[in-house]
């Protein structure tokens, strides 16, 4: 079998990550996210540009909606009752993320692992350089097919 590498696959269909800064209002957050349609995270950076966190679609939109979801559906981490106006790095969950140069199965551990639909991809001091969306990993898969035919 074929070593398939992050970095072979991360740019078949998403060019540049959605990236917010830890201040960063959920309504910022939201239009990120509404930048790119493809987008299923939002990667959270701080002030050296370095990744800290990520926000995945689904935890967003628990906060947005909170009053109108059953309560049994919710699974955000953190309180709704902040003292102040909610922003990203209080809902961002820890960052997870590969390297151009890890494979693919390391890729999709973390996905399943952290139930994830895309992942940052980081450089050697933790910049954020892209991302790799299950939708590429179905791009890739088609490639493959193609020239094994």
């Amino acid at each position: 079998m074929r070593r398939v590498t992050v970095g072979s696959v991360r740019s078949l269909i998403t060019t540049e990550p959605s990236v917010v800064v830890e201040d960063a209002t959920l309504y910022e957050v939201a239009e990120e996210i509404l930048r790119d349609p493809k987008t299923r995270s939002v990667y959270v950076i701080n002030s050296e540009r370095k990744l800290v966190g990520i926000i995945p679609v689904i935890e967003l939109i628990q906060y947005m909606y909170y009053e109108y979801i059953p309560s049994e559906y919710i699974t955000y981490r953190f309180p709704l009752a902040l003292s102040r106006e909610t922003c990203a790095k209080d809902i961002m969950l820890p960052p997870v993320y590969v390297r151009d140069d890890d494979s693919i199965t390391e890729a999709f551990r973390l996905m399943f692992k952290e139930n994830l639909k895309e992942l940052p991809v980081v450089d050697r001091s933790m910049h954020v350089i892209g991302d790799l969306n299950i939708l590429e990993l179905i791009v890739a898969w088609k490639e493959m097919r193609a020239d094994a035919n």
